[in-house]
């Protein structure tokens, strides 16, 4: 046996034990993208949010609170009640709601008996008073 081939069947050798089972690496590759891909956050870049002081100071941050509107049923008639006042009709709603500051939406709190047809047209009422921000949340009173 020569120089030459001995080498040879070393490298044979070595090649063989230097070989790693694909499969399964592929298969813990893909299910860590899986995981990452599931618990990663997307959120906006820093540069796309809002400052919250303008380029003048003028836009200092704000303490309003959102308006809150609680539409309850009292002996089969829907009340939406604001602050202390309460309405039976929806233009009423839509007045007064006008006249207040939008910037932090309206929150509607709403109890069990009170009929969906009534909240939407609360919901309406809102918009129509121009509330870009409207919530609704179930309430049991």
């Amino acid at each position: 046996m020569r120089f030459g081939e001995r080498n040879a069947k070393k490298r044979v050798k070595s090649g063989l034990l230097g070989v790693l089972p694909m499969t399964s690496m592929i298969d813990v590759v893909f299910l860590l993208l899986i995981f990452f891909m599931v618990t990663a956050s997307f959120s906006a870049d820093e540069e796309q949010l809002s400052a919250t002081l303008g380029a003048d100071g003028a836009g200092a941050p704000t303490t309003l609170q959102p308006q809150i509107v609680r539409v309850r049923d009292f002996d089969g008639i829907t009340v939406y009640e604001l602050g202390s006042h309460r309405l039976q009709s929806t233009n009423s709603l839509t007045n007064i709601l006008r006249a207040l500051p939008k910037e932090q939406g309206v929150i509607f709190r709403v109890s069990d008996a009170v009929p969906i047809a009534d909240v939407a047209a609360a919901m309406q009422a809102a918009f129509d008073a121009g509330y870009t921000k409207r919530t609704y949340v179930p309430s049991s009173e």
